[in-house]
C-alpha cells in the first residue's frame, strides 16, 4: 500500500484509509479502553468512574450500562466463547464476570491487593487471566470462581497481560521494564524480555545499556510469532521474542518517540489491506497507523485533544476502534487503498 498524503507540518492525513462511521461521547469521564465482541455485534467501554457501557457496533444505539464496581474500570474482554459475558477489572480490587442481557453481574472474584490493571480470556472462554498493581497475574477457573495459580511476575505493577493465539504462553508487561512469558500450563516463567539498546535484544539486568521504560501494553501478532510492545520511553517495538530481539521499532510524528510516555495507550494489528498496518493510540497525536515493514505513518486521524488511550480492531481490521481521555470513542471502516 502507498497512500496519497497531504502532510500539514509533521501531521499526516490520508483519509482514504478510512471512513468514520460514527462518533459516540461521554465528555465527563475518560473511556480506558474498548472491546468489540467475538460475533461483531456489541462493543463495550470502561471508564474512570467505574461505568461499563455496552454498544450495537453498527449503530452506537447503547444497549446497556453495568454499575457495580466502586472505583475506576481499567479494562474488560469479551469471552471468546459467549457474547453476552464480559469481564472487568477495576481500582477497587475485583474482577467482576456480567451477562449483558440480564445487565447482572454473575461473580465477583476477589484476590488481588492492589488495582486490576489489566483482564484476559483464553481462547476456550473458562479460564481468565487477571493482572494487578500487586505485581501478581492470576488464573481464575471461571466455572468455581476459584484461582488455579497466582504468579508472582514482576517488581512492579503490571500493566497489561496477552496471550498467544494457541493459549499456550502468557505475555506480560510491567512498570519495571520486563516483558515476561510464561507458561499458561504450569505458570513456569520461559523467559525474560528487556529492551537492550546496544543489541537490540535481551540483556541481563546488569548490562548498562538495558533500558528499562515501563512496558505499558503488549499485544501478539495474529500468527503468535511476535510480539507488539508499548513502552514509556514514547516508542513500539516488534520483537521476535523467540530470537529475544527486537526487529522493528516505531515512532511517532516527525520519527520522534513521542507515542506515550504517561498513559497505557493500546495498539492493534490490521490484515485486511494489501499491506499490514499497525494502528495505535497516543497521547497528544491521535490514532496513528503504521506500514509494519516500512515503519512509516500512512495515516494519522486527530481525534480530539484528549489521549487516544484504547484501540480495537474487528474482522481483521475491516472496524478499528479507539477511545480516548476525552471520552469520545470513534468507529472507523478500514479501506484498503493503493
Amino acid at each position: 500500500m502507498n497512500p496519497t498524503s497531504e502532510t500539514n507540518g509533521s501531521t499526516v492525513v490520508d483519509s482514504r484509509l478510512y471512513s468514520v462511521r460514527y462518533v459516540v461521547q461521554n465528555p465527563s469521564e475518560s473511556i480506558n479502553t474498548v472491546k468489540i465482541s467475538p460475533d461483531g455485534k456489541t462493543m463495550a467501554t470502561c471508564s474512570s468512574n467505574g461505568v461499563i457501557r455496552v454498544y450495537e457496533l453498527a449503530s452506537g444505539t447503547l444497549k446497556q450500562e453495568l454499575r457495580g464496581h466502586a472505583k475506576g474500570v481499567s479494562d474488560v474482554d469479551f469471552s471468546p466463547i459467549n457474547s453476552d459475558i464480559l469481564v472487568s477489572g477495576s481500582d477497587d480490587l475485583t474482577v467482576r464476570l456480567w451477562s449483558i442481557s440480564r445487565g447482572k453481574c454473575l461473580k465477583v472474584l476477589r484476590k488481588h491487593t492492589y488495582h486490576v490493571t489489566t483482564v484476559k480470556f483464553i481462547s476456550r472462554g473458562s479460564i481468565l487471566l487477571s493482572g494487578s498493581a500487586d505485581e501478581t497475574i492470576t488464573v481464575w477457573d471461571l466455572t468455581s470462581g476459584k484461582t488455579l495459580r497466582t504468579l508472582s511476575a514482576h517488581s512492579d505493577p503490571i500493566l497489561s497481560v496477552a496471550l498467544t493465539p494457541d493459549d499456550t504462553i502468557i505475555v506480560s508487561g510491567s512498570y519495571d521494564g520486563l516483558m515476561r512469558l510464561f507458561d499458561l500450563e504450569t505458570g513456569y516463567c520461559l523467559k525474560t524480555l528487556v529492551y537492550n539498546s546496544a543489541s537490540q535484544g535481551t540483556a541481563t539486568a546488569s548490562t548498562s545499556d538495558v533500558v528499562n521504560f515501563p512496558i505499558s501494553y503488549v499485544n501478539l501478532s495474529p500468527n503468535g510469532k511476535y510480539i507488539l510492545s508499548s513502552s514509556l520511553d514514547g516508542a513500539i517495538r516488534l520483537w521476535d521474542y523467540m530470537d529475544n530481539k527486537v526487529i522493528k521499532t516505531y515512532l511517532g510524528v516527525g520519527d520522534e518517540p513521542n507515542i506515550s510516555t504517561k498513559f497505557t495507550c493500546e495498539t492493534c494489528f490490521i490484515t485486511c489491506t494489501k499491506t499490514p498496518l499497525i494502528a495505535s493510540g497516543s497521547e497528544s497525536s491521535g490514532l496513528l497507523f503504521w506500514d509494519v515493514q516500512t515503519k512509516k505513518i500512512v495515516c494519522q486521524l486527530k481525534l480530539s485533544e484528549g489521549a487516544v488511550l484504547g484501540v480495537t480492531s474487528y474482522d481483521d481490521g475491516k472496524v478499528v476502534v479507539c477511545s480516548d481521555s476525552n471520552g469520545t470513542v470513534t468507529v472507523l471502516d478500514i479501506n484498503d487503498v493503493e
